[in-house]
């Protein structure tokens, strides 16, 4: 629905029996929580608690160990099973999953797809509803969807105590964690002196910053979400000529934001334009990057903040387990967890997000989600037209630029070359 129609052939679905990148690296945030306080947090759904292995297909092995989950059961009766299409597949919320599974009962049957193509998966079957909650991360594609009447609205008491632009206006999706954007800086290049780094959007395009700027394509929806915005707050020939004048200055684009964030190690750039929690993972995985929140000064542009949502899907079959979940993880406990897990700006006011930037403090874009949801499709032609479109490869190793694509030297050894 946001994309070109041949994109598909890169958005194929996935279930979680493929491993995340992002998951194993998180083992010492799941001791983080207690059960006693996570139980208290559902009392008011209706959904009564039940032991960890109660009702659950995963069995220990001989040395007492769990498998991964898949979240396919099998032979569970379809009233004790909440179907969850997820276009977020990282990072990997299986924990939140799991003690989901623990606290209710119920079973998960998750299916992962393109966050690209789950608004119009939901939409193709809404007179037949195939999943119970919608789970995604962003909030424009769901906004744009939402006319189709896919989604039933539900008042969440936390949704009712954040600021209105976390949430659809009917309620229909909102917000469970937030990522605001920022630039992500590689202290082996720039040094560890804030003072030189970028602080506006507008700097990338300075002498100092050629050739070491890195971006993401509009196969990351954030890039087209983030422009859209530029566009609302600054006007189309302020943003043309600024996203201009950065390519000319040598600025990279790959796919991805695993890519970039890859690439800014691997090729020695300075700087990659990418999300809070990117830096937040990349950084706790052993990287040496820090974080540049760019546009925040008094008067500034802002920044744009978008958020991975959920919803009720319009006629599923368990509605009450929907909402359940949705309280569940806009709860205070999971809220912080997350934020200490993957970085994730907390939504729920009463969280403690610890080091992670709380929202009331970023200056964000003049620009609602209505109006970023009103120019998505047309920004995403406009960045098409400057090079941002790299739906057509699986090559993690290419890039765009005003000198055409071109393939970094392959960590093997061979040779960089253009394509």
């Amino acid at each position: 629905m946001t994309q070109p129609d041949n994109r598909r052939k890169n958005a194929a679905s996935q279930t979680t029996g493929a491993p995340e990148p992002d998951q194993s690296r998180r083992e010492f945030s799941k001791a983080a929580l207690c059960a006693p306080a996570l139980a208290a947090g559902l009392a008011a759904t209706g959904i009564a608690p039940s032991s960890a292995f109660a009702q659950s297909s995963m069995r220990p092995s001989p040395t007492g160990d769990v498998p991964k989950p898949t979240f396919k059961p099998v032979g569970v009766e379809r009233s004790k099973v909440l179907k969850i299409l997820s276009g977020r597949n990282r990072p990997d919320l299986t924990p939140v999953y799991k003690m989901w599974e623990q606290l209710t009962g119920m079973k998960v049957d998750l299916t992962k797809i393109s966050h690209l193509d789950a608004m119009e998966l939901l939409i193709k079957h809404k007179s037949d509803p195939q999943f119970d909650l919608m789970v995604t991360n962003t909030m424009v594609e769901p906004e744009i969807a939402r006319p189709a009447g896919i989604f039933e609205p539900y008042k969440a008491s936390v949704a009712q105590s954040y600021e209105s632009w976390l949430r659809a206006p009917d309620y229909g999706w909102m917000a469970i964690s937030a990522w605001p954007r920022t630039a992500m800086v590689n202290w082996a290049t720039m040094g560890r002196d804030a003072s030189k780094w970028p602080k506006k959007f507008e700097d990338l395009a300075a002498p100092e910053f050629k050739d070491k700027v890195a971006l993401s394509s509009i196969q990351e929806s954030i890039v087209t979400s983030y422009f859209s915005a530029m566009r609302t707050a600054k006007g189309d020939e302020w943003t043309g000529k600024i996203i201009d004048r950065i390519l000319d200055n040598g600025a990279r684009i790959y796919k991805s934001h695993a890519q970039t964030r890859n690439a800014l190690i691997r090729e020695g750039y300075g700087i990659a334009l990418v999300n809070s929690s990117n830096s937040h993972v990349f950084f706790l995985d052993g990287n040496a990057v820090g974080e540049a929140w760019l546009d925040q000064e008094p008067g500034g542009l802002g920044t744009y903040v978008e958020t991975h949502t959920a919803g009720v899907v319009r006629g599923g079959r368990n509605p009450e387990a929907a909402r359940s979940f949705i309280d569940f993880i806009l709860s205070k406990e999971i809220q912080e967890f997350l934020a200490r897990l993957y970085g994730e700006a907390p939504v729920n006011p009463a969280a403690n997000g610890g080091w992670v930037r709380p929202i009331r403090d970023i200056r964000r874009m003049p620009a609602t989600g209505e109006q970023v949801a009103a120019r998505f499709k047309d920004t995403q032609r406009f960045l098409t037209a400057k090079g941002f479109n790299m739906e057509d490869t699986e090559d993690f190793l290419l890039s765009a630029g005003r000198d055409g694509r071109r393939r970094d030297k392959d960590p093997g050894g061979n040779p960089a070359g253009k394509s």
